[in-house]
């Protein structure tokens, strides 16, 4: 499949999930300069959720082979529902299992790996 800039849709959604990564590690950073380790391991763990679900979706997505339109809504569907079962895991895991999470980054963190499909609206 091609997008309207020629480019492949699985580079464009290749470029999608390592801007992702790459605002998770940025905000994660300045997290831990500003605030310290455990702000930063929340921070990430919010990115974390938000490129580790993209990867999910994105593999579910391109499974299915052909052009055939109920074969790739279907795979929409799918991705879409798979997506959002890992979400509710990995935030369920991490409320559980890492007692010094830190709301505020986490979701500011998640967030703005999900802005990223905005930008990605007008850039890729």
């Amino acid at each position: 499949m091609r997008d309207f800039k020629g480019r492949g849709i699985a580079k464009a959604v290749g470029q999608i999930i390592l801007a992702q990564v790459i605002i998770t590690v940025a905000i994660s950073l300045l997290m831990w300069i500003v605030q310290g380790s455990a702000t930063a391991a929340s921070a990430f763990a919010g990115g974390a959720v938000g490129f580790l679900t993209s990867l999910v979706y994105a593999k579910k997505m391109f499974a299915p082979q052909g052009g055939e339109v109920k074969k790739i809504l279907r795979a929409q569907y799918s991705a879409e529902a798979y997506k959002l079962a890992f979400t509710i895991l990995l935030f369920s895991f991490i409320f559980t299992q890492f007692k010094e999470v830190h709301a505020l980054p986490l979701f500011v963190t998640y967030i703005a790996t999900l802005a990223v499909y905005w930008a990605a609206l007008i850039f890729v």
